[in-house]
């Protein structure tokens, strides 16, 4: 099952090109993210990024620029149901 938590993990990574920018924005490790994505990447069967092997830099691949979209729709529907729920 996806889990939000790696969604925006995946989202924060994809938007730095960096885990441990991510990790800083998110208020996490830089393990932490790392696993996040690692386990995200296990669901869906696919490689999201393409990790730079001289460089602390990410790059999305063709599925992770797809996967951002439906991350960004998904984390904006979890945040649209949470706002619903307070009223």
């Amino acid at each position: 099952m996806l889990d939000l938590q790696q969604i925006e993990s995946f989202r924060m990574v994809a938007l730095t090109h960096n885990f441990t920018r991510a990790a800083a924005e998110l208020g996490y490790s830089q393990s932490s993210v790392t696993l996040h994505v690692k386990a995200l990447e296990r669901e869906l069967g696919v490689s999201l990024l393409e990790r730079q092997r001289f460089s602390k830099t990410v790059q999305l691949t063709e599925m992770g620029r797809r996967t951002l979209d439906y991350a960004e729709r998904l984390l904006a529907l979890a945040a649209e149901t949470k706002a619903a729920a307070k009223k």
